[in-house]
Parts: C-alpha cells; sequence; structure tokens
C-alpha cells in the first residue's frame, strides 16, 4: 500500500525556529513530527512512501534515507512552490498512477493513529475518505457536511460553520481524484485546494466516506499544537527512570532515559529527560522534554521542548512556552521568565555587557 506525504509546507508560524529546518523534523515526545507519522502508517501496512517536498529540502532527504526504519521503499517528488493542497498531490501522480493511496500531512500527528482508516478505505469502493473530528471552533479547517450518514458538501474555512466535523489532514483517494484536479480553479487565495477537488467528485457522482476520530489530534505547524502533542506523547508512556536519579522529587508521568544523569531537582510529569543528558538543581515540568545531550543548570523549565544539545544555565526566572532549536545556549540572569520563546539552532541567548 502507498501513503503520498505532503512535506513542502515552509513552516512560517514557527519561524526563527524552522529557518534552520523544516517543520517536519521538530522534535515532541523526543521524536520528530515525521517519525510519528511514519511509524502510526508503518503500522497500518503501508510499505510504499512518496514524500512531496519543495526543491530544496536536504535535511528531509538525509532523515528519511532509504526509508528502511519504517520498512518502506521511498520516493520524492517535489512541489516547485506553494500552489495548494491538492498541486501537491498532483505531483506525486506518476508516482500513485492507477492505485488507490493514502494521502498524510506531514505536520499532523493523530494519537489513534489510521490502521482503521486505512483498512476501511483500501477495502471500499470510495473514490475518497477522509478523517474527521468534531470541535469547538471549525472556521479555521476544512468542514464536512454529512446527511443520512453521506458526505455531501465540504467547506474551507467556513465562517459560519454549517457542522462541527473539521477535516484532519489525512485521506484516502482513487485514482479518479487526479481528474477532480483537473478540473477545478485556484481558490481566492491562489491556490488548488483538495475541499474543492473532494467535492468535485462529489458532484461528479463519486462517493465520498468519512471515519469520525475521537482521539488527539495535532497540527505541528505552531508552538501552542507542538506543546500539546509534547504533552501527549510524553503522558501516555507513564512514568519510567532509567537514569541515574538522586536527591529528586518526582512526580507524575516522568521519562528519565538510560544515560540521562538527574541531581537535586523536581521533575513534574509529563516530562522527559533523553539520554545522555544532565540535569542539576533544577525544576522541570510539567511538559517539558529536554532533549539527548542537554544541560540544564540551577534553572526552571516549564511547558518547553529543549533539542538535542542545549545548555540551560542559572535561569532562574524560568523558561516557559517555549521551543529550542539544537545546541542552544540560554544564560540570562534575572527573575523575569522567558516566555513564547523560538530560538533556532545553534543560538546563543546571553545578558548583554553594559
Amino acid at each position: 500500500m502507498k501513503a503520498v506525504l505532503l512535506c513542502a509546507g515552509e513552516g512560517t508560524r514557527l519561524r526563527p525556529l524552522t529557518n534552520a529546518r523544516p517543520k517536519h523534523l521538530l522534535p515532541v515526545g523526543g521524536r520528530p513530527v515525521l517519525d510519528h507519522v511514519l511509524a502510526s502508517l508503518a503500522e497500518a501496512g503501508i510499505d510504499e512512501a512518496v514524500f512531496v517536498v519543495s526543491p530544496n529540502a536536504p535535511e528531509l532527504r538525509e532523515y528519511i534515507a532509504d526509508g528502511s526504519r519504517w520498512g518502506m521503499s521511498v520516493d520524492f517528488a517535489i512541489q516547485e512552490s506553494p500552489r495548494g493542497l491538492a498541486d501537491a498531490v498532483r505531483c506525486a501522480e506518476d508516482q500513485v498512477v492507477g492505485e488507490r493511496f493514502i494521502v498524510y500531512l506531514g505536520d499532523d500527528l493523530l494519537g489513534d493513529g489510521v490502521t482503521d482508516f486505512v483498512g476501511e478505505f483500501m477495502s471500499s469502493g470510495a473514490s475518497a475518505s477522509l478523517i474527521v473530528k468534531p470541535v469547538e471552533d471549525p472556521r479555521q479547517f476544512g468542514v464536512v457536511v454529512v446527511e443520512g450518514g453521506k458526505v455531501t458538501r465540504l467547506v474551507e474555512k467556513p465562517a459560519d460553520p454549517p457542522s462541527d466535523l473539521a477535516i484532519v489532514g489525512v485521506y484516502g483517494f482513487g485514482p479518479e481524484i487526479f481528474d477532480a484536479i483537473g478540473r477545478i480553479k485556484p481558490s481566492a487565495r491562489g491556490e488548488l485546494e483538495i475541499t474543492d477537488a473532494i467535492h468535485d467528485l462529489l458532484v461528479s457522482g463519486g462517493r465520498v466516506d468519512y471515519h469520525v476520530t475521537e482521539g488527539f489530534w495535532a497540527d505541528a505547524g505552531s508552538l501552542e499544537a507542538l506543546l500539546r502533542a509534547n504533552e501527549y506523547y510524553i503522558q501516555r508512556e507513564g512514568q519510567q527512570i532509567d537514569g541515574d536519579v538522586t536527591g529528586c522529587v518526582i512526580d507524575g508521568a516522568v521519562l528519565v532515559r538510560p544515560g540521562a544523569v538527574v541531581r537535586d531537582s523536581q521533575l513534574q510529569g509529563p516530562c522527559l529527560v533523553c539520554a545522555g543528558s544532565t540535569v542539576t538543581g533544577s525544576q522541570l515540568g510539567p511538559n517539558v522534554t529536554v532533549g539527548a545531550g542537554c544541560t540544564v543548570t540551577d534553572s526552571v523549565v516549564r511547558s518547553s521542548i529543549l533539542d538535542a544539545g542545549c545548555r540551560i544555565d542559572a535561569l532562574a526566572g524560568g523558561l516557559v512556552d517555549s521551543v529550542l532549536g539544537q545546541q542552544v545556549c540560554v544564560n540570562v540572569t534575572g527573575d523575569d521568565p522567558h516566555t513564547c520563546l523560538l530560538a533556532e539552532d545553534n543560538t546563543t541567548i546571553a545578558d548583554t555587557p553594559g
């Protein structure tokens, strides 16, 4: 079975963090977003993956490599410029011609996975199928209207939503989707919308199924979504202390990986300290990931993600609601907390003399 993964997005909402690498490789729960996605697809039986990427995506290609770590063969398609999801799907047409396939937005995370959805779609005769989730405010999503158990209409980001069923970024398509994409026109924002292509399938007599998920869902393209996903993936593992921990107060879903050292600190779950990291005299959590090889000394860190190799020293005011890239150093005196900090790889944040 084949999946097309759409990974050409620029991650503008996460800049400058995404200046150095794509949002799909940012960490949640100690693993890149894309690793969670591919593990979910592999579990569903997907063994071939086509990645739609931008012309310059060396980090993604290097990380994906030959796909063998997920038991997949891989191929790449190029989307020259961001012209919408339907255009991105069309970029992979040559690799899936004549087949039924899954489309997965590369930064969407689903706690319940996609195994049931994939099985249902691949055994159905539907032209398309969607995963949907009831949400409180559907205005920022594509929305599905269901009547009599059937999808009858799709609306993209409606000001007055006709239902609360938001379209999650996972789809199943038959080969007829490419004819539908060829018939639609760009939207008011100049993009080919996948909702327009699916609506075209409907009005052309095609059957569009839907699958409701009640589980966790996050589009990891924003700071808030990254932190929510981080909390979810740590929390569901529970407490497991495998590292060297001495003189500490541990509360809740705290994970200390083998090779980590934690001394004289308070850890409140959900909290993850990865291998090779050292934490001394600090308060971590809730909702904190300390990536591999980090050092945190005499500091307070809450609701934040530190990627590999970060160094936090004497940050008494605290780091809150933040994501730091790899090899970021923070050494700032004073009692004011640092909030909503997005720091790209190899950044140093320190007091300025004078």
